[in-house]
């Protein structure tokens, strides 16, 4: 399972913070962007159907209610990974309380962004390993 391409859905409010994602993301050959959507609603009707392996979620996505979300994404996508997007630092602890699996700060430069998600990415195989 080593040289697998991840599958990743990004879940970006924002049209340039999304773009940019996948510009950054989209350059990598061990992931591949499988989905993309700028409200919950979007989200929900995409990776139901085809579980991806990570989804990055912006934590300020419109309609976004963290409990509802998280517990409906677990039903509907129980081997996916949820790693959670931010600029405010203080999201992370909040973020985490949910149950979600990482956090990675909108503020990274692009090297310690996508650092951040390939460890994320190596986390969730680890997991999977030993499951």
């Amino acid at each position: 399972m080593e040289n697998d391409v991840k599958t990743i859905f990004l879940a970006e409010g924002e049209k340039h913070v999304l773009d940019a994602l996948r510009l950054m993301i989209g350059q990598r050959t061990e992931i591949k962007i499988v989905g993309e959507a700028r409200s919950v609603e979007s989200l929900l009707a995409q990776v139901c159907r085809q579980a991806p392996d990570l989804i990055l979620l912006d934590w300020n996505l419109p309609g976004l209610y963290p409990q509802r979300l998280i517990r409906t994404l677990r039903e509907c996508c129980p081997a996916a990974t949820l790693a959670v997007l931010s600029v405010k630092p203080e999201d992370e602890k909040t973020a985490k309380e949910y149950g979600v699996d990482g956090f990675i700060s909108k503020q990274l430069a692009a090297e310690a962004f996508l650092a951040a998600l390939q460890h994320i990415l190596a986390r969730s195989e680890r997991k999977s390993e030993d499951s």
